[in-house]
C-alpha cells in the first residue's frame, strides 16, 4: 500500500556516471507503470531503479529530481541519446 510518509521514488541513471533523475510517485500505479513503461524505451547502458528513501542510496547521488513525469520520462529516454 502506498503511504505518503513512505513514497517510492522512480530513478533512471547511467551506468559508469556519476548523478541520476529522480521522479517521487504520486501513487502506487505510477510505481509500478512507469518503470514497465521506461523499459521499453530504456536505452542500453540505463539503469532504472525503484527506491524508497534516495537518500541512503549515495551510489545514485547527486540526484536531480523532476516534478513532472512526463519530463522524467524525456530525460529517461535521451539519457543515453547521442547527438
Amino acid at each position: 500500500m502506498f503511504v505518503d510518509n513512505n513514497p517510492f521514488y522512480i530513478i533512471a541513471k547511467k551506468f559508469d556516471e556519476t548523478g541520476c533523475i529522480a521522479y517521487k510517485c504520486k501513487n502506487m500505479n505510477e510505481a509500478r507503470s512507469v518503470p514497465n513503461t521506461l523499459e521499453a524505451i530504456r536505452a542500453e547502458g540505463v539503469q532504472i531503479v525503484i527506491l524508497d528513501n534516495p537518500e541512503i542510496y549515495s551510489e545514485y547521488a547527486p540526484y536531480q529530481y523532476v516534478e513532472n513525469l512526463r519530463e522524467f520520462m524525456n530525460q529517461a529516454g535521451n539519457l543515453n541519446l547521442v547527438v
